[in-house]
């Protein structure tokens, strides 16, 4: 099967993208990642001429219509902005959440109403919170589906403690000015007086404290979370108030045998880890204490880190996602692929 996958940008949706790339490879699937920038759609499928398209209603516009209607046999899947009855609650000004525009609804139900696609939508939220904040989908007879972010087992397996890379907290991400409102109530509190912790933070944009030692090596980010004695989570503004985006990395962490400190976001940890696998905290205080605790008891999150990595090998890899979309398409023998090949991959 020729799988296509389009990208349009070089943010984290690209590498949630390339962890389905991985997985569609690893079962005998021939992919390629289709940069909407640098390639027209025609140019791009007629040059691949995919079996599946994997793309975003935000994305469709003329010449990718024409590309599909011109296959009927194509299945297509396509990431969807959010397009619900939560929307009406939410201020776009403070909280610059993707919604659905006019014009991406329209096109997404001529598309549906004239060649019956997309087979199904997706986002990244759980189920549970799917039914509000997509719902208007349904309207136009498109099916919605979720779809999580996980693990990349292929990149967070197989950790290892790394002497340059020990620290009492380690975090991986962006700064930037609407999640800072987050990292500065619950990080960079952190990171005064210096040498209170063993901070390292590493990310693509400079932060404004010292603890930042710049970027890291992709193949190191594993060994960092694992290094690390705490990997605390911390979400966007609109996580920790409405209660429903989980980030990638509260996925990741665990799956490199990190222990993880999460800022409370309602989904993550009613839906998701119930279990113990990672500690919240609702208020900047109570993270703080948190962090000072597990720094001076660091044995008591052996309980948690196993606890995590065994709930996210079991439920939350990008083998589970890829098995949730052929699933979607009614291809059960691929589903239980993926699976296969995650337990045979775990095994070796």
């Amino acid at each position: 099967m020729k799988i296509m996958i389009s990208n349009d940008g070089p943010h984290a949706h690209y590498y949630i993208r390339l962890g389905w790339a991985k997985v569609f490879q690893a079962i005998g699937h021939d992919v390629t990642i289709w940069d909407i920038n640098t390639k027209s759609a025609y140019d791009a499928f007629d040059e691949f001429e995919p079996d599946l398209f994997m793309g975003q209603t935000y994305n469709l516009n003329r010449s990718l219509f024409n590309c599909i209607k011109e296959r009927p046999e194509l299945k297509v899947v396509m990431r969807a902005s959010d397009w619900g009855d939560m929307q009406k609650d939410i201020d776009k000004e403070k909280y610059p959440i993707l919604t659905a525009s006019k014009e991406e609804s329209v096109w997404v139900e001529r598309l549906k109403r004239e060649v019956n696609k997309p087979d199904f939508v997706h986002n990244h939220y759980h189920d549970n919170w799917m039914k509000v904040t997509h719902n208007r989908w349904d309207v136009i007879g498109v099916k919605v589906v979720s779809l999580m972010h996980g693990a990349d087992v292929f990149d967070y397996a197989g950790a290892g403690e790394v002497d340059i890379l020990k620290s009492d907290v380690t975090f991986i991400g962006g700064y930037w000015p609407y999640k800072a409102q987050t990292l500065d109530k619950y990080l960079i509190r952190l990171c005064h007086p210096v040498g209170k912790f063993n901070i390292k933070i590493f990310g693509g944009s400079d932060w404004p404290v010292v603890q930042y030692a710049g970027r890291i090596s992709n193949e190191n980010v594993k060994h960092a979370f694992r290094s690390a004695t705490i990997c605390p989570n911390v979400s966007e503004p609109h996580s920790q108030d409405f209660g429903y985006d989980i980030i990638e990395r509260p996925f990741k962490v665990p799956m490199s045998g990190g222990f993880c400190i999460s800022d409370y976001v309602e989904s993550m940890a009613n839906d998701v880890f119930t279990n113990d696998e990672i500690i919240f905290a609702k208020t900047p205080e109570e993270f703080e204490q948190l962090i000072e605790y597990y720094v001076n008891n660091p044995e008591e999150t052996l309980p948690y880190v196993e606890k995590g990595y065994t709930c996210i090998l079991d439920n939350d890899t990008y083998f589970h996602r890829v098995s949730t979309i052929f699933k979607e398409l009614d291809m059960p023998k691929e589903a239980e692929k993926c699976l296969l090949a995650l337990k045979s991959m775990v095994q070796q």
